[in-house]
């Protein structure tokens, strides 16, 4: 705030900062003096304080509490919070007392639910469902059930809305009591109705019609609680679990031991890690840093994988480490994994290749995992291109590339691993997934112009070989004629053969975008090639017309094209709507809840005051 007043009200600062500056003219007179001095007050720089400004200032302050995870008793508590409004207002404005931001809060919170039942009501008068995505977080005895809620609008923008946290501390985390906290949170956001005393005859539990499909970890509770709606796993938690077996390959899981043990040593030895670390780092002209700390949970691994591409690439480094340095490099302070000093966790040469065809293999699941992790755009039509690409990475014949220069797998160890990852995909994905969740990833596939044709990596592994486009089409055509197309005369039209798609990627888009990520996918011939230009078939419904339509290339905005669309094709666009809204993973929820762990005993009694503020005021 000084800052504001200095840059943006310099002469009055100037005023303010020096009283003499005033009077610097000796002949103005004493009264002149004195009217001077006054302009230079703060009290000329701001207007009188409104109750209207004190409100709004009250609302600022709390929302920057929330979204810096600062505690709600600062503005009544920290003295130099208080003193620094003091000094820009001139006493004419008290930050809010902890009742005064508990209150902001609750308002903020109300405003954010009636924005959800508007957006939720316009749903349901355009016949479109919205979908759901939770997870329960448990840190220090505290306990928090979220639950998000995504839908595209008629602008075709992607939302996603927190639309229940609740406090779970007290609560058995049971599926029963999963489904009933559900089912309460949607029926509060006008998502179906539910009552609970369906046992007396007269209940109401409409909660289940209401709702797209859903979205979840692998927790058995959770599944269970949710198996009345439609819906599947999260992806990434399923990645991360099939990761496992890759890491757990005994060679594997000892080397990245060691890596963890010399990463506690580098990180938690002052001579180590801050001299003789960074020290050989300058003398190799390489960026002066520390590797990564693992912090992975029971199923993550990206701690992993990020410790892996460090140390790969500073492995000069690490081995000139233990030479120039035998003395000081073999003492340091003891390591959670076994070893006591940093000698304990040197790696040998064979040891090292396993560490760099590691991070060479699993550079490739990481940048599937991010693409699927995204929630600013539609994932839920990646998942089986992206999926399909990481089976195929997976395969010994298929050649990789680090960072657009190709490799090569050598090692033993590695390449065991690599099976061992592909066997335990195959079983999860390709021979385990039921039929009705693979449907809704197919009609989302087809309802995207980049990938309708299915003519990405592994379609026939799917559903133990049964997969093909047709198949696809089948289903998106029964749930078009069945749920969206429109009855009588408007259900048909003229054939749209719409001009080829002429955009093309960009050069040197990073590796991670869905579109570098899949570009070598088996597409190269268009599906709709056959189809010669200007033939138009006398009657064909928007499903025939979309499909009639050229692929558009990978790099296209896919809510922005489908916006466009929207005009010639108005219910096949609602369809994409609904089938395109679901996220791919729930990974957010968990890096959503872990931000918090600074405030966390603070927060965990007021929690439920988040329960409608969500992203679009409280910024999680």
């Amino acid at each position: 705030m000084r800052g504001h007043v200095s840059s943006c009200h310099k002469d009055d600062y100037c005023k303010l900062m020096s009283p003499t500056a005033s009077t610097a003219s000796e002949s103005a007179d004493t009264e002149e003096a004195a009217s001077q001095a006054k302009e230079g007050t703060l009290e000329a720089i701001l207007p009188q304080i409104t109750t209207s400004q004190r409100k709004e200032l009250h609302r600022r302050i709390t929302l920057w509490l929330v979204r810096r995870k600062r505690l709600l008793t600062l503005p009544e508590n920290d003295t130099e919070f208080r003193d620094i409004f003091d000094f820009i207002f001139a006493g004419g404005y008290v930050p809010p007392t902890y009742k005064l931001v508990m209150q902001q809060m609750l308002e903020l919170s109300s405003e954010g639910k009636e924005n959800v039942h508007s957006a939720m009501d316009l749903l349901e008068r355009e016949g479109i469902l919205p979908s759901l995505a939770g997870d329960i977080w448990s840190e220090g005895g505290i306990s928090i059930f979220g639950v998000l809620t995504y839908w595209i609008d008629a602008e075709f923008t992607l939302f996603e809305r927190l639309s229940s946290a609740i406090p779970f501390s007290a609560v058995r985390h049971t599926a029963s009591e999963i489904q009933s906290a559900t089912k309460k949170a949607c029926s509060d956001l006008h998502i179906g109705l539910y009552r609970e005393d369906l046992a007396l005859g007269d209940g109401v539990d409409t909660g289940d019609e209401s709702v797209h499909c859903t979205i979840s970890d692998n927790a058995s509770n959770i599944i269970s609680g949710w198996d009345c709606f439609d819906g599947y796993e999260c992806c990434n938690h399923t990645l991360a679990l099939i990761v496992k077996a890759f890491l757990e390959h005994p060679d594997i899981q000892g080397v990245f031991k060691k890596l963890r043990g010399m990463t506690t040593h580098f990180n938690h030895s002052v001579i180590g890690g801050n001299k003789l670390l960074n020290d050989c780092q300058k003398r190799h002209n390489m960026n002066v840093t520390k590797p990564p700390q693992d912090n992975d949970t029971r199923t993550g691994w990206g701690g992993a994988c990020k410790q892996a591409t460090w140390y790969m690439r500073y492995q000069v480094v690490i081995q000139m480490y233990g030479i120039e340095n035998p003395v000081n490099a073999s003492t340091a302070v003891p390591n959670p994994d076994g070893g006591s000093v940093y000698k304990d966790h040197r790696l040998d040469l064979l040891e090292w290749y396993i560490v760099k065809e590691s991070a060479y293999f699993l550079t490739y699941v990481m940048n599937a995992s991010n693409i699927l992790q995204g929630t600013k755009y539609p994932t839920a039509s990646l998942i089986l291109p992206v999926l399909g690409k990481v089976a195929h990475y997976a395969e010994a014949t298929t050649p990789l590339k680090f960072e657009n220069a190709p490799v090569k797998i050598t090692n033993e160890s590695v390449i065991h691993g690599r099976k061992l990852l592909l066997t335990d995909f195959i079983s999860r994905y390709f021979n385990g997934l039921q039929d009705c969740k693979l449907e809704d990833w197919c009609i989302a596939t087809v309802l995207d112009p980049r990938y309708k044709h299915f003519t990405f990596h592994c379609v026939g592994r799917w559903m133990r070989g049964k997969l093909t486009a047709e198949l696809a089409l089948e289903w998106t055509r029964k749930c078009w004629e069945a749920d969206w197309k429109p009855k009588g005369d408007e259900s048909s039209m003229p054939a749209l053969v719409p001009a080829q798609n002429k955009s093309k990627g960009q050069d040197g888009r990073p590796i991670v975008t869905a579109a570098a990520f899949l570009a070598d996918s088996d597409d190269e011939e268009d599906a709709t090639a056959h189809i010669q230009a200007g033939v138009v078939m006398e009657k064909e419904d928007e499903l025939q017309a979309y499909l009639r339509i050229p692929r558009v290339a990978a790099d296209v905005d896919l809510l922005a094209w489908w916006k466009v669309q929207s005009g010639k094709l108005p219910h096949l666009a609602k369809m994409a709507r609904q089938f395109l809204a679901p996220p791919a993973s729930t990974s957010f929820l968990c890096c959503g809840a872990h931000a918090w762990r600074p405030a966390k005993v603070h927060w965990g009694k007021h929690n439920r005051a988040l329960a409608y503020g969500g992203n679009e005021y409280l910024d999680m």
